[in-house]
């Protein structure tokens, strides 16, 4: 990537708020909103500058607390360097979202209706302002980011361009309910904390009934695709968005926001651009990048393009930028899903690999089944699985180690003869019977070296996951696509015991190479663990039954695999 002589030397941000004597602020300003209440924000600029476009970022995570380093131990710091912007030539507007820290005029309902509308007024607000040129961009990510999408589906007039960073698009299906599936982990341990943070941490008299809403309640009262959802739902409303997208993901949140980065750059129409970063380190990776020197002038040269008509070449460089992994180099291409890639089935089958110690250790084929298979059983709950918080299907070893396979099905391949490349959406299309009215199935991508499987609690291997609760199975035929299933989630469909059914299970993108003498495995599970696959880990409850993952001529059960072809 070419930069700019302009970005040349601009130096790295800082992870604290450095605001000095040049950066004045303007605390807790009240700007009125279209239903008589008022949102506080927070107003940074250079002292006696001209009119400057804007920058706005909102988040129910507290303003007040700006002074906090960027470090994952302050995980609501999600603003990027405020005072590094204001120097760039930006007003950087942060606000409190409504029913939080200090706009508590109204109450914090949970990126819905009245919330949105607030994105609205606050941006026509700022542009409006006699400090500003009249152009908004937005900025941050995590919660920032998804309000960016949210925005973008209003068309304020003064909002010019986002970047959506590390935002998931759809509540539903990124967030609370993976293929239908309650995602207990991350949801249980984010509602609480930021709720603790308004009411408890929050200096100052708070009304007793402060943040009331309660996102783990809602989700278990609205456990379909409803209108709460709906209401929540960016995609379903992109059609709306008239502005400039650069998206932004993690390779790493596969469960969070991951899905939703790449959604909206597929289905968004004005100009856009598409970054996914982020090598092995987990969420918390998401932190080191927004403190990154890359990132900032990356962003810099897309807010100068679309704020101040900057010609830096910001969109005359390839649109999509991406981490390969596992060697974390960046590549580019001219679209997304890339154009040389080669949608290929990889097939269950019978036999065994040799592979692992599982409950079937099987075997992956490039071809399909010619002859009559039995197909793998597994049931559940097995004796040894620890209810959560435990071990889920995790089992202890007698030397005190983990077994993170032997209760679950697994088919991996032979040895590779040559590396094989992937990089886009995964599809898992699966024949599956029960002997239960409903279950639950997790698929799960990973790369076996020939040295083995690590022990659980060092660095697996594990590419990406999918998800489905069977009873969810009934796709939406208007919103999905070859490369991406889309379940409705509006109905439940019982399964009939020991009928076959044909499932198309969205796995997540993802970018990976596989080495030579590596082995693809692919897993297949009515649950999973706390201990291997946190932090998304969900919830497989008291459900106890059999199911049958089919693998013959009749129902090839096989993966599709986004195959890269390079040279030749």
């Amino acid at each position: 990537m070419t930069v700019h002589a302009r970005y040349q030397d601009l130096e790295a941000p800082s992870a604290r708020l450095d605001l000095g004597d040049d950066i004045e602020v303007r605390r807790d300003v009240r700007v009125p909103v279209s239903d008589g209440t008022h949102i506080s924000v927070d107003v940074f600029r250079l002292k006696g500058a001209e009119p400057q476009p804007v920058l706005f970022g909102t988040a129910p995570y507290i303003k007040l607390f700006d002074d906090r380093p960027i470090y994952p131990t302050y995980r609501f710091r999600e603003t990027l360097d405020i005072a590094w912007w204001v120097r760039r030539g930006y007003v950087y507007v942060h606000g409190d979202t409504r029913g939080a820290g200090k706009s508590l005029e109204g109450d914090y309902e949970g990126w819905g209706a009245r919330e949105q509308q607030d994105l609205y007024d606050v941006i026509e607000w700022a542009g409006a302002q006699p400090w500003s040129t009249g152009r908004v961009g937005m900025i941050g990510y995590s919660y920032y980011g998804v309000c960016q999408w949210l925005a973008a589906t209003m068309a304020p007039p003064s909002l010019k361009c986002i970047a959506p960073y590390d935002a998931s698009v759809d509540p539903y299906r990124d967030f609370f309910f993976h293929g239908g599936v309650w995602s207990m982990g991350f949801a249980q341990w984010w509602v609480p904390k930021f709720r603790k943070r308004v009411i408890m941490d929050m200096p100052g008299d708070k009304p007793d009934d402060i943040m009331k809403f309660d996102f783990c309640d809602a989700s278990f009262r609205h456990p379909r695709y409803d209108d709460f959802w709906k209401e929540r739902d960016a995609s379903a409303r992109f059609d709306q968005v008239k502005v400039p997208v650069y998206s932004i993901g993690n390779w790493n949140m596969v469960g969070l926001h991951l899905r939703g980065n790449v959604l909206g750059y597929e289905q968004v129409t004005t100009p856009k651009k598409l970054m996914l970063c982020g090598g092995f380190g987990g969420i918390h990776a998401s932190h080191y990048l927004v403190l990154s020197r890359e990132i900032h002038v990356e962003l810099l040269r897309w807010y100068d393009h679309w704020l101040k008509d900057i010609d830096n070449g910001v969109m005359d460089e390839p649109p999509v930028r991406y981490i390969n992994r596992p060697d974390n180099q960046w590549r580019e291409a001219p679209s997304w899903p890339l154009p040389q890639t080669q949608w290929t089935p990889l097939y269950l089958t019978a036999g065994r690999a040799g592979a692992v110690s599982s409950l079937n250790d099987g075997r992956l084929s490039w071809d399909p089944p010619v002859e009559a298979e039995a197909g793998t059983s597994y049931s559940y709950a097995h004796p040894d699985w620890g209810g959560w918080p435990g071990t889920g299907t995790t089992v202890p070893r007698p030397d005190g180690t983990y077994d993170a396979l032997g209760t679950i099905a697994t088919f991996s391949t032979e040895p590779l003869e040559e590396e094989v490349e992937i990089c886009g959406p995964v599809v898992m299309k699966l024949w599956l019977s029960s002997d239960q009215p409903e279950t639950d199935v997790y698929i799960k991508l990973a790369d076996q070296s020939p040295d083995g499987e690590p022990e659980a609690g060092s660095p697996r291997m594990g590419v990406t996951r999918g998800w489905l609760k069977a009873t969810r199975r009934a796709l939406d035929p208007g919103r999905s696509a070859p490369h991406r299933p889309f379940h409705a989630h509006e109905v439940e469909e019982p399964l009939a015991p020991g009928q076959v059914y044909p499932l198309e299970i969205e796995v997540w993108p993802t970018s990976w190479v596989f080495k030579k003498g590596h082995r693809i495995r692919i897993e297949v599970a009515p649950g999973d663990s706390p201990l291997t696959d946190e932090p998304f880990w969900h919830d497989f409850g008291v459900r106890m039954g059999t199911d049958r993952a089919h693998h013959d001529v009749a129902h090839p059960s096989h993966m599709i695999l986004p195959i890269i072809r390079r040279g030749g």
